[in-house]
């Protein structure tokens, strides 16, 4: 989703703003990589047990993908296109097909959303691209664009001309007469707006001229209609050619700094307010792509000029609503979400539009309905009931219980993605399996349905060559257009809009994903057409609201099995408004494990139903998912409310081997088990036989994709893969791994699991380092402790109220090469956020390396440059974005910043060799020598403890600050 969505991540397609998304690749095992320090903890693994005579696996193999298409020079020179846009459209590359749209608009070519208004909460988007510039009607196609982020916001201050002349960003500039002729009272304002706090280039190149450098300067004046823009577009240092730009709602007009004889990259708008008859401004751009994006795939028309190359509701028009700053990851700041849907609705009752609301953003949940930004999405559609809510459900799969919010809101609809076939290269006939990074339900009963998840749209200038993108990102708004087409259906029919029924008509139409649960699916493949004809039955949806009472949100969710045989029941919560007409719904179970009563009698507020679970059926490792639907008399009406129930029964024992057997195209195995605080495991995942490959996931306790390098490709034999967690980042609880299959041919696969015979841990001490070690087997142990020294650590403690920026500035020394920023917070904080950045910068301001935190845990790596003309210089930035506007809400955060050195600067402390009875807590002290590395202000040398273990080796990363010394009394 910018699906922080969109994103906050990890799909190797997927688009990084959906914010879930993350590219992925093959981590190295090889001492090479101390050099290149990306995979730095892998290699060190393999330095340690190159001492012990082993070492784990590398894996080369790649993860299934789509074969590259060849790529086409772009007319305008400015890049080259993943693929000609008519060889696109021949190929299917906006999937229509697969849901219904084909046949629907065939059937009913006026009914193409004609009429609807879709209003896209996201990046931004670029009104200037081919495809987004008129309807099927030849009526204009963005309504308005307005920006909530303020990434684009202009400070302004007085001018005072000199002539002909305005001095203005360090520069003079002509053409101050023709501006004063156009203004009331003759009174001009200036600001200037710097390329490089937007971001890496070519993104913040906003002309185009190669450089990110540039500080671009606006002229504003009031004229007889309206406040009104001047841009030195053409870098020419004169206003006297340029035409005023007005608010795009007055006149719908963009312009675009552009180098002489180019066109303009980026396509900008303004957004003017009056402050007590001065202006304020803000620039509306999208400079992620991920919006522009986003917008063609729900209602693009001819898109780059191909005459039938459509989005799925090619007749809508489009409201673009600028919820998030690009320039630090595609974060949203705080109201922002909320503002943009109240501007929405007003914006689309003022017109009498009928408005479909599309939001390919999220993050992930770490208290599962606890999300501050499901009640305010839940209770603005409780408020307007005719507003249909598509929301991205996330790129956090393929683990269960990793649906992100606001995704899991309860009114809103939610969508997951399968993996068209078009993409690569196949008829489709069979279906589209559903794709490994859709998050999935668990602890809710999401998602409501699933639409493709790939697409080929419209893209800005600048980012010619990302026509293709992935994610949930992309499959929320094919969901926005099927509910276009059914909206615009409904309005020349003259049928009243209720968002509950359009919601149902997709839900109960929709065909399931064979081998796939609702954890996956939830009812399947939406088909547009199909729920057209359940529409057509006019047919009232009761409004009942489902709670599990315990053990889960929306849904059941037991992820450590059944305490014991009289842990057998499950109650669940159903809520129909106050003053509800009673009713009595029949109950089926979709499997032999879960039983129900044959009905239930329901009234207006709460009432309970209690399910049985059938423990002997319940006993083998795996998980179990099944469904209890209740139903009216009216069959056709579809399940009415649904309750969901998974149980998931770990794997026990510190070392085992899981055979996943055959697993279909696709699909996925998986494995659960329990990890202990400062225990460290591995996990290694293989296909059965040769030429068979699997993706390898693993998450962590509550669904937490793995913070290092996930999802990547494993095969057989030596290409099996290998993930090291270092006991630093064990989580203690149930962690899940899992292999999937490509999604054109099955596989067989197994995953094994070892956990070290060790609990490490280490601290300085007067006399060294004190390696605590417990020995978890009942046998004893022998082992020779060392410690590896690889650099230096910082941590520091946030704590701060709202949600300005909190910025932490460090010196890099010559002899660091690579840094890694944790931040860490109480998860109990993180349900008020919508977002929160993390980016390093360097000393001049340029990005070096962001990763948006998904979690109340983020992660990012930076590689830093060999020399740096600002003296060697970063800094960390923090960026909260809360879902409420108050900016009096406190946070606390601990940050780490670590620094690695090349392995000409890493150093080994030998230990004593030790035997450790089995069951036994012993202290083995590793002699102190410094390091030798020069530390900056508040750094403390960062090692590295390994523990061997026969052929084995197991690390726990810490630092060691000095010891403190006792006050004498």
């Amino acid at each position: 989703m910018l699906n922080k969505a969109l994103l906050r991540s990890r799909e190797p397609f997927a688009d990084r703003p959906a914010r879930y998304d993350n590219p992925v690749r093959a981590p190295g095992v090889d001492l090479s990589n101390l050099l290149n320090l990306r995979h730095l903890r892998i290699a060190l693994w393999s330095l340690s047990l190159g001492a012990c005579g082993g070492a784990p696996a590398a894996t080369t193999s790649p993860a299934p993908a789509p074969a590259p298409a060849p790529a086409s020079a772009d007319a305008t020179g400015a890049g080259h296109r993943v693929l000609p846009p008519a060889e696109a459209y021949a190929r299917g590359w906006m999937p229509t097909r697969t849901t219904g749209v084909d046949r629907f608009l065939q059937a009913h070519p006026d009914w193409d959303g004609r009429g609807v208004l879709i209003g896209i909460l996201d990046s931004g988007l670029d009104p200037t691209v081919p495809g987004l510039v008129t309807t099927t009607t030849g009526q204009r196609k963005v309504l308005d664009l307005r920006d909530f982020s303020g990434e684009g916001a202009v400070p302004l201050t007085r001018l005072t001309p000199s002539g002909d002349q305005l001095q203005l960003g360090g520069k003079s500039l002509a053409g101050a007469g023709r501006i004063r002729a156009l203004a009331l009272k003759g009174e001009l304002w200036g600001g200037t707006i710097a390329e490089i706090p937007l971001g890496p280039p070519p993104a913040s190149d906003l002309n185009g001229n190669g450089s990110d450098a540039d500080t671009l300067a606006v002229v504003v004046a009031r004229a007889s209609d309206g406040w009104v823009l001047f841009a030195d577009t053409d870098g020419d240092g004169s206003f006297a050619n340029e035409k005023p730009v007005h608010d795009y709602l007055v006149a719908k007009e963009t312009f675009g700094w552009h180098a002489q004889g180019r066109a303009a990259p980026v396509g900008v708008a303004a957004n003017f307010a009056d402050d007590r008859g001065a202006p304020k401004l803000d620039l509306y751009f999208d400079t992620s792509g991920h919006g522009s994006h986003v917008a063609g795939i729900a209602a693009a028309h001819d898109m780059y000029g191909v005459k039938g190359f459509n989005g799925v509701a090619p007749g809508a028009t489009l409201l673009g609503l600028k919820i998030a700053n690009n320039a630090n990851g595609g974060i949203s700041v705080t109201g922002s979400m909320l503002a943009a849907m109240d501007y929405a609705i007003r914006f689309a009752a003022d017109r009498r539009l009928p408005l479909v609301l599309n939001m390919s953003f999220g993050v992930g949940n770490e208290a599962e309905g606890a999300a501050r930004m499901d009640q305010l999405v839940d209770s603005v559609l409780a408020a307007h009931p005719e507003v249909v809510f598509a929301i991205s459900a996330g790129n956090d799969g393929p683990g269960l219980s990793t649906m992100g919010f606001p995704g899991s809101a309860a009114r809103a609809l939610t969508v997951g993605a399968t993996y068209p076939g078009v993409f690569l290269g196949a008829s489709g006939k069979g279906g589209d399996p559903i794709a490994y990074f859709s998050s999935r339900g668990g602890e809710l009963a999401k998602p409501d349905i699933v639409t493709p998840g790939m697409a080929y749209s419209t893209v800005p200038l600048w980012s010619i060559g990302s026509e293709q993108k992935g994610g949930t990102s992309m499959a929320s708004p094919h969901a926005a257009g099927l509910a276009a087409l059914l909206v615009s259906a409904l309005v020349q029919q003259r049928q009243p809009i209720d968002a509950r029924q359009i919601r149902q008509a997709l839900m109960v139409t929709a065909r399931p994903v064979g081998g796939e649960t609702y954890l996956d699916d939830g009812t399947g493949v939406a088909d547009v057409d199909a729920a057209w004809r359940w529409l057509a039955g006019n047919r009232a949806v009761p409004d009942i609201a489902v709670r599990a009472e315990s053990n889960g949100n929306t849904a059941a969710w037991r992820e450590r099995g059944l305490a014991g045989p009289a842990d057998t029941l499950q109650g669940f919560s159903l809520t129909l408004p106050t003053g509800a007409a009673e009713g009595t719904f029949t109950l089926r179970s979709s499997a032999a494990w879960l039983r129900a009563p044959g009905s239930v009698r329901l009234r207006g507020g709460a009432n309970s139903v209690t399910l049985a679970y059938q423990a002997r059926m319940l006993a083998r490792p795996g998980v179990y998912t099944a469904v209890v639907t209740g139903w009216t008399s009216d069959t056709l009406l579809g399940p009415v409310f649904r309750l969901v129930n998974t149980v998931v029964v770990p794997r026990t024992g510190s070392e085992f081997s899981a055979d996943l057997g055959t697993i279909a195209a696709g699909e996925q195995g998986r494995v659960f088990f329990e990890a202990r605080s400062g225990r460290p495991f591995t996990v290694t995942y293989g296909a059965n036989r040769p030429g068979e490959q699997v993706l390898a996931y693993l998450h962590e306790p509550g669904g937490q994709p793995y913070r290092e390098e996930n999802g990547f490709g494993a095969g057989s034999g030596d290409q099996a893969a290998t993930i090291s967690v270092d006991a630093r980042d064990v989580v203690p609880g149930i962690y899940e791994a899992v292999a999937v299959a490509p999604p054109l041919d099955g596989t067989t696969a197994s995953i094994e699991v070892t956990q070290s015979p060790y609990q490490i841990e280490a601290a300085r001490t007067r006399d060294g380092i004190a390696v605590d070690l417990v020995n978890l087997t009942g046998s004893p142990l022998e082992t020779e402790p060392f410690v590896v020294m690889v650099g230096g650590e910082r941590t520091s403690r946030v704590v701060a109220t709202g949600s300005a920026a909190q910025r932490i500035r460090f010196a890099l020394p010559a002899w660091a090469v690579h840094a890694v920023v944790d931040v860490t917070m109480d998860r109990a904080q993180w349900p008020r956020f919508t977002d929160f950045g993390l980016t390093v910068f360097d000393g001049a301001g340029r990005q070096l390396g962001q990763s948006p935190l998904n979690y109340a845990f983020g992660r990012v790596h930076v590689e830093l440059p060999a020399s740096d003309s600002t003296g060697r210089e970063a800094e960390v930035g923090l960026f909260p974005g809360f879902a409420d506007p108050a900016g009096d809400q406190r946070w606390t955060a601990l940050v780490s910043i670590r620094l690695y050195a090349d392995s000409a600067h890493v150093s080994q402390l030998p230990g004593p060799q030790v035997t450790l009875p089995g069951g036994q807590k012993m202290a083995v002290t590793v002699p102190w020598r410094d390091p030798g590395l020069p530390l900056g202000e508040a750094f403390f040398p960062l090692g590295i403890v390994v523990v061997p273990e026969g052929d084995r080796a197991w690390t726990r990363e810490a630092g060691f600050p000095p010891p403190v010394t006792p006050i004498s009394q």
